[in-house]
């Protein structure tokens, strides 16, 4: 057998045999051994993160529009003013822009003394309270003790305590007990109203 012939069939041998070996079969009996799961893209997890963040961003843009279109219910003070200041009270209305809504108003008369309340609604949705007597800061809330913490506003020096339902501040104008309170969120309108209330007094 020439050289040639040889090399020929040791290459022929060698193709047998590759096409003939690979991977065992399972035996009999055996499972098959279970396929390596694909990492997951960014782009799948991007996805998915989406998928959850959608609807927690639509439920408070909706809560933003409806806490921003709050409708309140205004009353009229007419009746409670005018009777409290047939009483001597000075009832005091305070001077404020159009978008302050009255939406309480209460009168309470103990002998000779007068107790008048006004709720409002801020133009930034927050509820504040204006009272006034010609009583004791007893008569309006008794929780209000010592002298509070000086706080200038509208040229009248109030006296301003902290509460759990809020802030409160009181000052005497016209020989009467005027307090201001607002709930937490409305604290920054206290300013405001003092300057309406100042404003009105001094007209």
């Amino acid at each position: 057998m020439s050289t040639e012939e040889v090399e020929a069939e040791r290459a022929a041998d060698t193709v047998e045999s590759d096409a003939t070996d690979g991977p065992a079969a399972p035996a009999e009996g055996e499972a098959p051994a279970a396929a390596r799961p694909k990492q997951r893209r960014m782009r799948d997890m991007a996805m998915s993160m989406a998928v959850l963040l959608v609807p927690i961003g639509l439920f408070y843009a909706g809560w933003q529009w409806v806490a921003s279109d709050r409708q309140v219910s205004v009353v009229d003070t007419t009746e409670n003013h005018a009777t409290a200041a047939s009483l001597g009270l000075a009832a005091i209305e305070p001077e404020l822009g159009e978008e302050w809504k009255a939406i309480s108003t209460d009168l309470a008369v103990d002998g000779e003394t007068v107790v008048l309340r006004t709720g409002y609604y801020s133009p930034d949705g927050h509820g504040l309270q204006l009272a006034e007597t010609n009583g004791a800061l007893a008569d309006v809330n008794e929780a209000l003790t010592g002298t509070g913490t000086p706080v200038e506003a509208a040229g009248i020096t109030w006296a301003a305590y902290e509460t759990n339902a809020g802030e409160t501040w009181t000052a005497e104008i016209g020989g009467e007990t005027v307090v201001l309170s607002a709930e937490p969120d409305g604290v920054p309108d206290l300013t405001e109203l003092a300057e309406g209330v100042a404003e009105a007094a001094a007209a």
